[in-house]
């Protein structure tokens, strides 16, 4: 990354490699088959909230939980990013962070999980604590 005039600037090349790792690690059965199924399923979980904002904090957090090396770190993680989340509750949050956890250990869309295996799992290894 070079800085123009204080500013930092990134080549195109570093924007579409970033990009493309981000993807890799989020939507790796692809962006529209994975989306589909994500937007079911969020829906089903959240069905007051807009969709788009619920997308977004969901690949946040499963962007974060794939960063890290082991599944407690990968969870705190994923947590730290939902703090910030104002408007969603904390059984909302809990619900989340599992899903990004069943969804981040899937091998195939056909596994993919379902509003119910996400509300099945949920213990208070998924609770937000201050």
């Amino acid at each position: 990354m070079a800085w123009f005039d204080g500013f930092p600037f990134r080549s195109k090349e570093d924007r579409e490699r970033s990009v493309k790792e981000f993807e890799k690690r989020v939507v790796p059965f692809g962006a529209e088959k994975q989306r589909e199924k994500l937007q079911a399923t969020l829906r089903e979980l959240y069905p007051k909230a807009d969709i788009k904002d619920v997308m977004f904090v969901f690949f946040d957090a499963k962007d974060a939980y794939m960063k890290k090396e082991s599944k407690a770190e990968g969870l705190e993680a994923a947590k730290l990013r939902l703090k910030k989340v104002r408007w969603l509750d904390e059984r909302g949050k809990a619900t989340l962070i599992r899903f990004v956890e069943l969804e981040s250990g899937i091998d195939s869309l056909d596994d993919y999980p379902t509003a119910a295996d996400v509300l099945s799992g949920l213990s208070e290894d998924y609770c937000f604590t201050d």
